[in-house]
């Protein structure tokens, strides 16, 4: 799981200013967060579930819930 987060998904999302992390993997529950435009960019929804979830799916089957969180980004505040 964390070899295709690693090899996969971030270098894939990291050329559109996104991440994800593996949070939790459970006996069958496996939970992820993204960051970036995979969180709330156009077509994240897409990106979500047509490409982070299908490759998840891949390694843990089709009885597994995947679960993603969307990082909500820090806001700088002025001074």
């Amino acid at each position: 799981m964390q070899q295709v987060i690693d090899d996969v998904l971030n270098p894939l999302l990291q050329k559109d200013a996104s991440s994800i992390e593996l949070l939790d993997v459970g006996e069958d529950e496996v939970v992820v967060r993204v960051t970036g435009r995979a969180a709330f960019g156009v077509g994240s929804e897409y990106v979500r579930s047509g490409v982070i979830e299908a490759a998840l799916r891949k390694v843990v089957g089709d009885d597994c819930t995947i679960r993603i969180e969307k990082a909500i980004p820090k806001v700088k505040r002025r001074s």
